[in-house]
């Protein structure tokens, strides 16, 4: 395989990741929402991009729009597809939020990913969508396509991560991280706190579900198996590798962790086939993230922590010694 591929296709891979973790950095870093998924939200906008682009179907594929709109528009329509979603989960569970939202949030992305499955009227089932259209797929040849894509994916990225940095650091990034440090102290403030947590939730939700278009673009392909638990996972991985609560640090977390899991891959090893090479993707994560949590736990993108000696045993001042001597109370 051409190094200009590769190297395409891993620039592309990080731009997406760095994508959703930097919106899961705006749920969970900021806004304390722990939301287990990213899948649904990642899968609904890819199949959102797919159903929006795609012509009417026709011979052996089903599908249930087929709008035919231009790519941009496309990727538009995803991420507002996905931010619906959003809205309707936030609605019904951000108002009790907590463990029930993770345990909804993971149980709906399970749920998402069978209904593209079992449902062959939504998008052809299992056997998803072989020709998902890429932007411009005619018109640029060969290998420029691939460099194309990382292209947009640098692009998207760099307006996504000064987009959240503004957000972060405006009036509600602020109140955000109120509701996330003390809820009561905020709302005795005068913060909405039901309404900052779902606007938050939507907006994040909208740039997940364009991180999947991009990973549409990136495989040409949609199927639902892709689309599995291990995207939630990863993305998690990714920003608390680089630093929960930062922005830097969701895109370093997503750029090291990509780097390493897909280079073991290309490792040329004898006694180790690609295949196992490949299979040592998942373990390598958690690897990544015990060093990191031992000796980083803030993440890459803060300083070490330093370890310090214990403080010294203070001895009690003079004047208790003496009183305690002579039989009074110190």
């Amino acid at each position: 395989m051409s190094t200009l591929l590769i190297v395409a296709g891993l620039i592309t891979l990080m731009g997406i990741y760095g994508v959703a973790a930097l919106a899961l950095n705006l749920q969970f870093g900021a806004g304390g929402m722990v939301n287990f998924g990213v899948a649904a939200f990642f899968g609904v906008g890819a199949y959102g991009y797919a159903l929006a682009v795609m012509p009417a179907p026709s011979g052996s594929y089903t599908y249930i729009l087929g709008l035919g709109l231009p790519w941009g528009a496309g990727a538009i329509f995803g991420g507002l597809v996905s931010a619906l979603l959003a809205l309707v989960v936030g609605v019904a569970l951000l108002r009790v939020g907590g463990d029930y939202l993770a345990v909804v949030t993971l149980a709906l992305a399970e749920m998402t990913r069978q209904l593209f499955m079992n449902q062959p009227t939504i998008a052809n089932g299992a056997r998803g969508l072989l020709d998902a259209p890429v932007p411009y797929v005619e018109s640029i040849p060969g290998r420029m396509q691939s460099v194309f894509i990382a292209g947009i994916a640098l692009v998207v990225l760099a307006v996504t991560f000064l987009l959240f940095r503004r957000v972060t650091r405006s009036a509600f990034g602020r109140s955000l991280l109120a509701v996330k440090q003390n809820e009561a102290v905020a709302r005795s403030l005068g913060v909405n706190v039901y309404a900052v947590k779902l606007k938050a939730f939507v907006f994040a939700a909208f740039f997940m579900g364009l991180a999947g278009v991009m990973y549409v673009w990136y495989l040409s392909i949609l199927t639902p198996t892709f689309f599995s638990v291990n995207i939630t996972f990863t993305i998690f991985i990714a920003l608390i590798i680089g630093g929960t609560g930062s922005n830097v640090g969701a895109v370093v977390g997503a750029i090291v962790l990509l780097g390493m899991r897909e280079g073991l891959t290309y490792i040329q090893v004898d006694f180790i086939t690609s295949e196992r090479m490949t299979s040592l993707q998942d373990a390598l994560q958690g690897v990544v993230l015990i060093v990191i949590l031992l000796f980083w736990p803030g993440g890459l993108s803060r300083p070490r922590l330093a370890v310090y000696p214990p403080p010294a045993e203070v001895s009690p001042a003079p004047r208790v010694l003496a009183t305690t001597a002579a039989g009074g109370r110190p």
